[in-house]
């Protein structure tokens, strides 16, 4: 039943020699840290952390976005501490209005803007640093959440979250570069909550019961079922266009373009919803040049909208043209859950909160 919805995707046999020597390197660094040969630092505060075992694509900015709102509806004051991947810069920074992609990172930019600068957002290469100068600010940080920090185990964690596409669950994949596992699909073990993402909303609880028997976790681990909820794509230029109603995009043709790992969900969602859909797929964290500009506005001249998603709008330059900003919509996504599980996950974030306040 559960096979019906993944679709084949790509391996490379050829390098499974390099994959060998990479899953025992991996092997060896998480044996250092599971018998305590390299040590992991707690920081007086519950740490939250959201990652994977494979390389990107599996939703981890939607589900960091989904517990800092989730934290702050629950009176708490989260800070967001991300490596700020494709920057180009070093160091701690804190992301604030006048942020850039190229200075912070689409994700971090994204879910700043996200939740309107109220949520306080940072950078740094080096976690174990940008803990000791976030607690250091001293703002009243009380949940730190790291975002794509499975592998990084020096810091301590009160809740670690690994999540897995429905469409590439990691028991199907191969350690790199023979495939996309980040290491032996054995490190799952150490999550105590999987969530298996990116799922059909029509998902039966028989496609649920063989991925929960494949995974096979142990039985101290949680195992969720999440699916993309995507919202009305709405105008950046709200004075040139508005959000579009679905009986507009119906009669449209649109194109889609991407820079992210994985947009086969997105570009599925507006193919039955719009008269004929186009899409432009650029590598995950693409930086756009003038050049792909040219050839986005090229593409979408026969095009009545373009959509993008939030993350990849963190990258676009601000002189668009502006045939291309009257027709530009941005996609925003969030996480659905299935089987009426969010009370239950919410309140292992909660309880994990309460555990943390009183021991000793």
């Amino acid at each position: 039943m559960a096979t019906a919805q993944h679709k084949p995707f790509k391996t490379y046999p050829l390098l499974r020699p390099l994959a060998w020597v990479y899953r025992q390197v991996m092997r060896q660094r998480n044996s250092r840290f599971d018998d305590g040969r390299l040590k992991t630092e707690a920081f007086g505060l519950p740490v939250i952390s959201v990652g994977n075992i494979s390389v990107g694509g599996t939703g981890k900015t939607p589900m960091c976005a989904y517990l800092l709102e989730l934290l702050c509806n629950t009176g708490h004051s989260p800070a967001l501490l991300s490596r700020g991947y494709g920057r180009t810069t070093k160091g701690f920074r804190k992301v604030t209005s006048a942020a850039t992609a190229a200075t912070v990172g689409d994700e971090p930019l994204e879910l700043y803007k996200r939740h309107c600068g109220t949520v306080a957002v940072y950078v740094c290469e080096d976690r174990c640093e940008g803990a000791h100068r976030i607690i250091a600010e001293n703002n009243g940080t009380d949940v730190l959440v790291l975002d794509d920090a499975y592998q990084h185990r020096y810091i301590d964690r009160d809740l670690n979250i690994m999540l897995t596409d429905c469409n590439r669950l990691y028991t199907r994949d191969k350690v790199m570069p023979e495939g996309r596992l980040r290491e032996d699909p054995s490190g799952a073990k150490r999550a105590d909550v999987v969530i298996v993402t990116k799922c059909r909303p029509d998902m039966t609880e028989g496609q649920a019961t063989a991925i929960r028997n494949e995974l096979g976790l142990q039985p101290c681990q949680q195992l969720f079922f999440t699916t993309i909820k995507y919202a009305a794509p709405t105008s950046p230029y709200p004075d040139i266009r508005t959000e579009e109603s679905a009986t507009s995009l119906k009669n449209a043709k649109v194109l889609v373009f991407t820079g992210i790992a994985n947009p086969t969900s997105l570009t599925g969602h507006y193919s039955h919803r719009c008269a004929s859909v186009k899409t432009l797929a650029f590598g995950d964290h693409h930086a756009f040049s003038s050049n792909d500009i040219r050839h986005i506005a090229e593409a979408a001249t026969d095009a009545d909208i373009v959509i993008t998603t939030a993350k990849d709008f963190q990258r676009l330059p601000l002189d668009l043209p502006q045939s291309l900003k009257q027709k530009l919509l941005v996609q925003h996504i969030s996480v659905g859950f299935l089987f009426d599980q969010q009370e239950q996950f919410n309140d292992i974030v909660r309880l994990t909160i309460d555990k943390y306040k009183t021991e000793p």
